[in-house]
Parts: C-alpha cells; structure tokens; sequence
C-alpha cells in the first residue's frame, strides 16, 4: 500500500489571509479619502511636453523653453501666504485684509481667468500655515467654476515665473 502524505496548507493560508487583509484595508483607505473630498481636482503644471523627435527636444531646451508645462491652459499663479497673497504674473502682492474690500487684486484676477477659463487656469502655491487664507481662495474660486491647480512650496522657496508664449 501507498502512504498518503498529507500537506499542512496552514501557514500558507495564513499568509494569504493577511495579504488580503492588507489590500483590503488599503482599498478602503482609498475610498475614504475618495468620499470625504469627491471634488478633489486640479490640473497639475508638471505634464512633460510632447516633442517629434530628440533634436525638436534639444533645440526647445537650448531656446529656453521648459520641458514641462501644462498642454492646453495657461497658468496664473497666486503664492499664498498666512498674511497675504502675491499675484503672478506682475508680482503684485494683497494683504489679506483686502480680499474683502470689492475689485482687489485677487478679484479682478478671477474676472480675467473667468472670461478665459478654456484657456487659462489658477495655481494656488501654499506656503506654511496657509492652509486658512487658501481654502477661502480656493472656494472663491470654485465658485467661479475656474480649474485650480495646487503646489505645496516650503517657505523660502522662489517662484520662478517665466509665461510661455
């Protein structure tokens, strides 16, 4: 007679049952986030431009062009601060106190965007501690049904603004 050997499968299963554990607690982690925050959209600047061939590359690079940018919207950028904002292109900077006052700064740059939102766009770049002054900016433009893009910079960091043509 044959002797039936038998496998002992429990370990096995038991790695199997905490690898889907863990998928299956990364899976709700995910739709969490995705329920708590469903309009989480912005466009990022960071889209790698598309060139014909290296030498098309090259010849960009060497003209100064950057090789990153957006493909199909010109961004405006207003660097948050937790006292006030500072208006790109043109450098203009707004207390905070004046985002209440009617026509500031901030607002008219919301009425230009808004006449050409297929075109153009707003990038919020978030300093430390900004957090208050960018969420009622970041409703105001939302309201307007204008993209916004964010950037995380630490204090300190210059904004390099440089408009493509």
């Amino acid at each position: 007679m044959a002797d039936k050997t038998q496998m002992d499968l429990s370990s096995f299963m038991a790695v199997l049952i905490m690898t889907i554990g863990c998928l299956v607690i990364l899976l709700v982690c995910n739709v969490v986030v995705i329920i708590s925050n469903p309009e989480n959209l912005s466009i990022t600047t960071l889209v790698p431009r598309a060139y014909e061939s290296a030498d098309d590359a090259e010849l960009a690079k060497s003209m100064g062009e950057p090789m990153f940018s957006n493909k199909s919207k010109e961004p405006s950028y207003v660097d948050v601060y937790p006292d006030k904002i500072i208006i790109y292109p043109g450098e203009e900077v707004v207390p905070v106190q004046d985002l209440e006052q009617q026509g500031n700064a901030f607002e008219r740059l919301l009425n230009q965007v808004y006449e050409k939102r297929n075109e153009e766009y707003i990038i919020l770049v978030l300093r430390p501690e900004s957090s208050r002054v960018a969420k009622r900016l970041r409703q105001a433009i939302e309201d307007r049904d204008i993209d916004v893009g964010i950037e995380l910079f630490e204090e300190g960091r210059p904004i390099n603004y440089k408009k493509v043509l």
